[in-house]
């Protein structure tokens, strides 16, 4: 296969995931709605007091925003594994580490990307310092690409696999803890007027490996899952 045939694959396997998720924009909105009554109701649990929920809205938001992410990771190859069409990846001539970074790229735009836009308006409603919002923001950035790297190579060692879905959580959490920590540690930072650059560039150094070994992972789990 001719290199200049891979982009165009890259590309038509990122248009076809981006084209049926539109198709379902319903359900593609619902982690949006997830984070949204969530954020909401936080000021109702703990009451209308502003420097309380100022001081904590940094973490409600990343974390509230990371599980909404996370809430249809388990579907990501369901509907190709029911329809064969996860088998004709594998029998492909492009490479199959290439077809799942357009998945894995395609999953972000859709399901994480209108979470990281939405949660500036959710950090306001709780009243997080307008300093550390441009924090959160890239914050959020680095983190939901790299659980949304994670969870996929996770997602594709349990296609066929019963309770897929506890499964997966199980696997996930000790790598979104400390995602989370360094997340929320440089926008803690922030709001205290301390440097934040440090645990935003370990969450980069873990992406920019990720990017480059999550592909490859990915294939090779969806292999390893289909043979067994």
């Amino acid at each position: 296969m001719s290199a200049s045939a891979l982009p165009r694959a890259f590309l038509a396997m990122l248009r076809r995931d981006v084209v049926l998720a539109w198709r379902r924009r319903g359900d593609a909105l619902l982690p949006v709605l997830y984070a949204v009554i969530v954020t909401t109701l936080f000021p109702f649990a703990l009451g209308p007091e502003h420097a309380l929920l100022a001081r904590i809205s940094g973490g409600v938001v990343l974390v509230t925003v990371l599980l909404a992410m996370l809430l249809s990771l388990d579907a990501v190859f369901r509907g190709d594994l029911e329809d064969g069409a996860l088998e004709h990846m594998l029998l492909a001539p492009q490479p199959l580490a290439l077809l799942m970074a357009a998945r894995m790229l395609a999953y972000w735009l859709v399901t994480a990307l209108p979470l990281v836009l939405v949660a500036p308006l959710l950090a306001y409603m709780l009243g997080l310092d307008a300093v550390a919002q441009p924090v959160l923001l890239l914050a959020l950035l680095l983190a939901s690409a790299l659980l949304d790297l994670l969870g996929i190579v996770l997602t594709a060692l349990t296609v066929g696999t019963r309770r897929s879905g506890m499964l997966l959580s199980l696997m996930l959490l000790p790598l979104a803890v400390p995602v989370v920590i360094f997340a929320a540690g440089a926008v803690g930072a922030a709001q205290q007027g301390l440097p934040w650059i440090a645990p935003l560039a370990w969450l980069a150094a873990a992406l920019a490996l990720a990017l480059v070994l999550a592909p490859l992972a990915c294939a090779t789990a969806l292999r390893i899952a289909l043979d067994s």
